[in-house]
């Protein structure tokens, strides 16, 4: 099983696609294109599994409200970050690169939500490659936050423009962010 040591998600603006960065702890580096297209279909059930993936840990025995939902959502993804490092700059040296020297293009993407806070992400391209993730709610809900910080640099118009009052100060100064 892959053990996640580092993610980075990048807005490139000359390839106006998002570079998802993977390092392992056995020094592998996997690197995806996310185009616009895929992040269009993907993001709301994206968002809508770390949901539930999260729900589903914090509820064991327990039903929350429809109303609470929201906020409860809110909570464990603060809670996330506040355990994450997001400040250390990423590792893409002397790495092993098991997809190849160029990121690898995604076509499709498979989430499986597993009930116990897990979520399977498989990520595949047109010639059948794929790199398959099981991420704990609290990693993907950092995941999350990397790609959310990359969209609004995107200006595709899926979440609000980066600078809003609402932005985080190192989110404006275009540092990209990395979950460690």
């Amino acid at each position: 099983m892959m053990s996640i040591h580092q993610l980075s998600v990048i807005y490139q603006a000359d390839h106006d696609r998002l570079l998802l960065r993977v390092r392992t702890r056995d020094e592998r580096l996997f690197e995806l294109w996310l185009t616009r297209r895929l992040m269009l279909r993907l993001w709301q059930p994206l968002q809508n599994t770390a949901s539930a993936a999260a729900l589903g840990v914090a509820s064991k025995g327990s039903t929350i409200l429809p109303e609470a939902r929201d906020m409860m959502t809110q909570a464990l993804r603060d809670q996330a970050k506040q355990s994450a490092d997001f400040a250390s700059p990423f590792d893409d040296q002397s790495a092993e690169r098991p997809l190849g020297e160029h990121p690898m293009l995604v076509a499709a993407v498979d989430l499986k939500h597993d009930g116990q806070g897990l979520v399977g992400v498989s990520w595949r391209d047109a010639q059948g490659r794929d790199l398959s993730l099981n991420l704990t709610h609290d990693l993907l809900h950092n995941l999350l936050t990397l790609v959310e910080q990359a969209l609004s640099q995107s200006e595709w118009g899926l979440i609000a423009p980066q600078g809003t009052p609402s932005a985080p100060a190192a989110e404006a100064t275009g540092t990209p962010r990395v979950l460690n």
